[in-house]
């Protein structure tokens, strides 16, 4: 005789799919971050790279206090921190996902800066080609959002304060596109969502992101770049219908 209990377990084992999915970082993770560290889970390591020379050009990666230079996202009092001064440094911080993203997968993350000289900001890539870039750029505004393949200027908006959060959502809404959505919170509260829109035409997998800092003024605090909390979730509408299975198959197996 078959077990009534088999047929539960059939959506249990198809979910497993979707949570395969799943990763989470932060920097709460390590004692130190170096290249090739690889705290959390679902990334493979980081590979960082600067051309610090220790006399003209000063360029790394720390884990710090985020409140130091800019708002706090810290997680156990420390953030991932990257610093690259005067003109002609450069820091990056490279990751690829364990698995590519796929349809519904949300990856989001936290960001902190605060003076807007040099460049600071984030590509998620497909292979070594961005798809989308976000960068905190000179010229006293602050923020672009390049949502295309070839990317150009985008729109800039005034500080309102500093310290900021910069929280960043991007959804994959299909094979060859996604829909991104990027808020800020300073010292003077929630400023609301800077940026919001889509990208279409994308051509291979979304496998892997970067983190960049180049040209800053100097190696004050306020001029770093802080990120934090990397988190790769099914879209929450997924696990809503995930769960609405679940729930009918419950019913159907105490009615047997």
């Amino acid at each position: 005789m078959k077990s009534k209990h088999a047929l539960f377990f059939i959506p249990l084992l198809a979910a497993g799919s979707l949570f395969a999915q799943s990763a989470l970082d932060n920097a709460s993770n390590y004692a130190s971050w170096s290249d090739g560290s690889n705290g959390g889970s679902g990334f493979l390591p980081w590979s960082l790279d600067q051309n610090n020379d220790g006399t003209t050009v000063f360029a790394g990666h720390f884990l710090g206090d985020s409140t130091a230079g800019a708002g706090n996202i810290n997680t156990g009092g420390q953030s991932f921190g990257m610093y690259a001064n005067p003109g002609g440094s450069f820091a990056t911080a490279l990751r690829s996902f364990s698995s590519e993203l796929s349809v519904n997968d949300q990856f989001s993350f936290q960001m902190g800066v605060n003076f807007d000289n040099g460049n600071k900001g984030f590509n998620l890539r497909m292979a070594g080609d961005s798809i989308f870039n976000f960068n905190v750029g000179s010229g006293g505004s602050v923020g672009s959002a390049n949502a295309t393949l070839n990317p150009g200027a985008g729109a800039g908006y005034d500080y309102g304060g500093n310290n900021a959060v910069i929280d960043v959502l991007l959804l994959v809404t299909s094979a060859s596109s996604l829909e991104y959505e990027i808020s800020r919170t300073s010292e003077l509260g929630f400023q609301g969502v800077l940026f919001s829109g889509s990208v279409t035409g994308i051509t291979a997998a979304m496998d892997n992101f970067e983190f960049y800092i180049n040209n800053t003024d100097n190696g004050d605090a306020q001029n770093n770049l802080y990120f934090n909390n990397l988190t790769v979730v099914p879209e929450p509408g997924s696990f809503a219908l995930l769960f609405g299975c679940f729930a009918m198959c419950w019913i159907g197996f105490r009615r047997r």
